[in-house]
């Protein structure tokens, strides 16, 4: 009861990835990145299997290899949808055969969504599009298909929750944003995405050169 769409940015070789669903906290259970790899497990989710896919990706950087140690790894694995994204090369995915329908994924030039118990057939397919037709930053970029995605039939049941992940240079996550449960995740996802986009750069130099980095009253606009 997910529906999950990883990108990549071809311009800046950042990949990340957002995912929305009916029950709580997806954030915690639903996707994970490292350097040049998104991993998704959903449907039954077992976030342990998202370990699996990044030590086999981190061992090897072959897509193929990483699907096929997930899925080896997965308990009853019918009940399981697994995805990949990596920098380079095309997506890959896997649906068991218990996972409810509309289910299963579909790649883009530089996408790949994935979904189950989704209100219909064209929420994948928009999601795609979404991502792939809009401009702007690649987290703007991932919101914009899932918010396709949800115009075009969400999932059977509301929504309650949402994330954003997008990887950036020198191991830091340039967005790390969460809606744990919310009548309306998406929306308010963006909400969040607004607030923290002017922000993150400062919060990165924290990181690389906390010397020159600006005060939280400074980045956050409160009196000194």
């Amino acid at each position: 009861m997910t529906f999950s769409l990883a990108g990549r940015c071809t311009e800046t070789g950042r990949i990340g990835f957002a995912v929305a669903t009916s029950s709580v906290c997806v954030g915690a259970r639903v996707g994970a990145i490292t350097e040049g790899c998104v991993v998704f497990s959903q449907a039954r989710t077992d976030p342990r299997l998202h370990a699996v896919g990044i030590a086999a990706w981190q061992g090897g950087k072959d897509a193929a290899e990483t699907l096929s140690a997930m899925r080896e790894a997965a308990t009853a694995p019918h009940w399981r949808q697994l995805g990949i994204l990596t920098s380079a090369g095309a997506p890959l995915h896997y649906t068991g055969a218990s996972c409810l329908d509309h289910c299963g994924g579909l790649e883009g030039a530089n996408s790949l969504a994935l979904g189950n118990f989704l209100g219909s057939a064209d929420v994948l397919p928009e999601m795609v599009r979404g991502f792939e037709e809009a401009t702007g930053s690649l987290e703007e970029r991932l919101q914009a298909g899932m918010l396709a995605g949800e115009a075009a039939g969400s999932e059977r049941e509301p929504l309650q929750s949402a994330s954003l992940k997008v990887l950036g240079s020198e191991g830091l996550m340039d967005a790390d944003i969460r809606v744990d449960f919310s009548t309306h995740p998406l929306k308010d996802l963006g909400v969040l995405w607004l607030d923290w986009a002017p922000k993150a750069a400062a919060y990165r130099l924290r990181a690389i050169d906390p010397d020159k980095a600006p005060s939280s009253a400074e980045v956050e606009g409160r009196p000194a």
